[in-house]
């Protein structure tokens, strides 16, 4: 939810209330409430909306009933803004409802508008809520200094809510200077969050084109810091140097979260890293995979660190494994890959931190009491969850949800649902197909569309009419999540628009993207949304063209592994920092890592199929 910096207006004494309510009611000659001294309301002495203040909603819908218009109206503004700050929000939509534009006075209009905009942040239409504010010049109305901050930072979160990070980030530079310490120390927190975001290319060029200082200092260090995050001695001396050159800067006298902590993670560098992964036995591709991963990040870092390889397989106990290695001298392991050999990690007290790469469901829950063991899989669930929010921030409020009668099909529609939630306003309808049964009847199936062919029979069977009729699929669906394999994709979509849902949105997890197919393989997957990871929608970044190159199956099915081990290892450093900051993320190859109850997890990118061919979204295009 976004956040608003809004004070409340002070309290004002009974008697001028009701002064103020003797000035609206209708047709009094005479005032015997008003007290000697109590402006009168005239043709030449009117109220002026902007020094009116209510003290509960309740009042102020109690003294618009008892008002004309536009004051009844200015009345009502300043009730759905106090039902706003006060997280009444059905209430302050409810009496904005009530409200007609053309009947408030220009002082007042700033309460209503920047109301609206903020409740549709809240209900997730950032584009509305840019389109209500550009549609109203507000600052010709001589805005008070809280008004200035409400509108520059309800604009900045409407900026960021729609990808536009160099709007937002030169937005809250214009409000800074009028900003309490506290509260420029939050906004440049979410300004630096924001330009974080984008590729470092970006922010490089909008750093040379920037029109002001601020502006450019900011994009400067945020290129910098995003460059250089895998290799935290070299940012600590690049920070160094900024500061120097940008001394006057506002970073420079307060540095942003993530980079105040920099000289603890430099400082707290393991010296010497275990490396617990199968090299023999039925994981070993997987484990190998990661291991190619782990060594890139390693020599891509300088090799600052000694590694230690231990082969899992070839152990009963991955405990023993991970006492061995802390006797060896080992600072940090990374490690292991098996389940139950994660599960008996859990059971254990550690002696080093160690950064699992799976994750035990169970343990989720709260009941991993172990400081010392960290969580970091490429779980599907992450990818399931990041779907059910992003329908509920499109607007979307009724789902099919398609998946696969297996185990990872429960797993991923259960993940989904927890992440709708308990919001009433949202149906799921949950539609699981076989990989024994025909896609295309499925589909008409789920869709209703032999439902509506029976209606028609029905009508002429009843009237005796001949006539035609087209099918039609069922109209209670704004939106599809497809939980399913590429290969299934390819034969549910096109059953999907042949069935007539060619109009609903589908949305996909990174299973339906193999990147090494060619377009004509994907053309069957045309219009798909779906969330992936920067290693696969962000090809041709250096170390992974390098990567690549020395490794071809990077660039297949094995290439997420290979990003695990590469993050595995970049992270390993600054989980301490993850956890103390869970706002701050670390922009991997695997997707925006943040940490929540011991476990690393994922926020991804989203890319779309057109013409058999994968665009990631959304595609930046800003003008400095």
């Amino acid at each position: 939810m976004s956040r608003f910096n809004l004070n409340l207006p002070h309290r004002i004494q009974r008697g001028a209330w009701l002064a103020i309510i003797a000035l609206v009611l209708n047709g009094c000659a005479s005032d015997p409430s008003r007290t000697p001294g109590q402006p009168r309301a005239t043709a030449q002495n009117p109220i002026n909306p902007s020094d009116i203040t209510i003290t509960s909603v309740t009042e102020g819908l109690r003294l618009a009933s008892l008002s004309r218009e536009p004051l009844a109206s200015t009345f009502r503004a300043k009730a759905a803004k106090l039902a706003l700050a006060q997280g009444q929000f059905e209430d302050a939509n409810r009496i904005l409802a009530l409200i007609q534009a053309s009947n408030i006075a220009p002082s007042a209009r700033v309460d209503y508008v920047l109301t609206k905009a903020q409740l549709f942040l809240i209900d997730g239409d950032a584009s509305q809520a840019l389109a209500l504010l550009n549609q109203n010049n507000l600052t010709e109305f001589g805005l008070s200094i809280q008004d200035q901050i409400d509108l520059g930072i309800t604009k900045a979160n409407a900026y960021e809510q729609t990808g536009r990070m160099l709007a937002a980030a030169r937005t809250r530079t214009l409000i800074t200077p009028i900003l309490t310490d506290a509260a420029a120390t939050d906004n440049h927190e979410q300004l630096f969050n924001g330009l974080m975001t984008l590729p470092t290319a970006l922010l490089k060029r909008y750093a040379t084109d920037a029109a002001t200082n601020d502006l450019r200092g900011w994009l400067s260090l945020a290129a910098m810091t995003k460059q250089l995050q895998n290799r935290p001695s070299q940012q600590l001396r690049a920070l160094t140097n900024w500061k120097k050159l940008w001394a006057g800067h506002p970073a420079a006298q307060r540095l942003p979260k993530r980079l105040a902590f920099l000289d603890s993670v430099v400082a707290g560098q393991p010296k010497k890293v275990a490396i617990l992964l199968p090299q023999t036995g039925p994981l070993a591709t997987a484990g190998q995979a990661i291991l190619k991963g782990i060594l890139s990040a390693h020599f891509d870092q300088g090799r600052e660190s000694e590694l230690i390889i231990y082969d899992t397989h070839q152990s009963d106990s991955a405990l023993d494994l991970v006492e061995r290695a802390a006797q060896a001298g080992a600072e940090f392991v990374i490690g292991p890959l098996d389940k139950n050999r994660v599960t008996e990690l859990a059971q254990a007290r550690l002696k080093v931190p160690v950064l699992a790469l799976n994750r035990v469901p169970a343990l989720r829950s709260g009941t991993n009491q172990n400081g010392n063991l960290f969580f970091f899989s490429l779980a599907p669930e992450d990818e399931a969850k990041q779907l059910a929010e992003h329908g509920k921030q499109l607007g979307y409020k009724n789902i099919l949800l398609i998946a696969p009668i297996d185990e990872w099909g429960d797993r991923t529609t259960a993940a989904f649902r927890e992440a709708v939630g308990t919001d009433a306003d949202i149906r799921v309808t949950e539609k699981r197909f076989s990989e024994d049964e025909s896609y295309a009847a499925f589909v008409r199936r789920i869709l209703e569309v032999d439902e509506s062919q029976a209606r028609a029979n029905d009508l002429k069977r009843i009237t005796g009419l001949s006539f035609e009729f087209n099918a039609r699929r069922r109209q209670d669906i704004d939106m599809i999540a497809l939980l399913a394999s590429a290969e299934n994709s390819k034969q549910i979509n096109p059953a999907l628009a042949f069935y007539y849902a060619d109009d609903l949105p589908v949305f996909a997890t990174s299973l339906v993207n193999q990147n090494n197919q060619t377009k004509i393989n994907n053309l069957d997957l045309n219009g798909i949304r779906f969330c992936d990871m920067p290693w696969k929608l962000i090809p041709d970044a250096p170390l992974e063209t390098t990567i690549q190159t020395a490794w071809p199956e990077a660039k297949g099915p094995l290439g997420g592994l290979f990003a695990l081990g590469l993050d595995a290892f970049n992270i390993m450093p600054r989980l301490r920092v993850l956890r103390e900051m869970p706002e701050t993320p670390f922009y991997g190859l695997t997707g925006a890592l943040t940490m929540d109850q011991q476990t690393v997890t994922r926020r991804l990118m989203w890319g779309l199929f057109e013409s058999g061919e994968v665009t990631a979204l959304p595609a930046v295009n800003e003008s400095i």
